[in-house]
């Protein structure tokens, strides 16, 4: 019991201290919540997926400070094909709310993907915390055979971030002040 109470203390000191040290900052921002089944991979702000042997990561660009308005979301898809043949048209990107209502990427057309190929995709609209939409990824393609859509539901997510950290600052000055008569760091 005199051990988890030390424990538990210990613990609260460590946060207090980290916390005191650090200046944060609290932030909202549209993550991936779910992969459908038979795509591998993992969600998040930042997902990374693999859709019939097409490797791509899609960063969600939408991390809004908490105070202020949310605006539009805005995606960066990077792909990463094994092999070439594979192709992309980014308009016939969709997203969907659950009322229906779409709104699509800029117009295109389909393009060839090589290593690291990335597409900035700005939709007009923002993710609110409430509304859940869902991103419906086509117009991926492998040689003439189109590959079927992949749908990623998305939703608004609370967040922290460290912004600074004031004892890294102070080892960092300490260190050159005292290797400063040696020549400094």
């Amino acid at each position: 019991m005199a051990i988890t109470r030390s424990v538990r203390s210990l613990a609260l000191l460590a946060t207090w201290v980290l916390s005191a040290a650090c200046a944060t900052s609290r932030y909202t921002q549209s993550q991936i919540e779910a992969l459908p089944p038979g795509v591998k991979g993992k969600g998040g702000s930042r997902a990374s997926l693999e859709i019939e042997g097409l490797k791509l990561a899609v960063h969600v660009l939408d991390r809004t400070p908490e105070q202020e308005s949310v605006r539009s979301l805005t995606l960066r898809i990077v792909f990463d094909p094994r092999e070439l043949g594979y192709s992309f048209d980014p308009g016939q990107v969709v997203l969907r709310a659950a009322d229906g209502r779409e709104w699509r990427a800029t117009a295109g057309q389909y393009l060839p993907l090589y290593p690291e190929a990335t597409f900035e995709l700005a939709f007009d609209v923002a993710v609110e915390a409430e509304t859940g939409v869902e991103l419906v990824l086509d117009g991926l393609a492998r040689g003439p055979k189109r590959l079927e859509p992949v749908t990623l539901p998305l939703a608004r997510r609370p967040g922290r971030s460290i912004d600074r950290v004031y004892w890294l600052e102070v080892i960092g000055y300490a260190m050159a002040v005292l290797t400063y008569p040696y020549g400094g760091m």
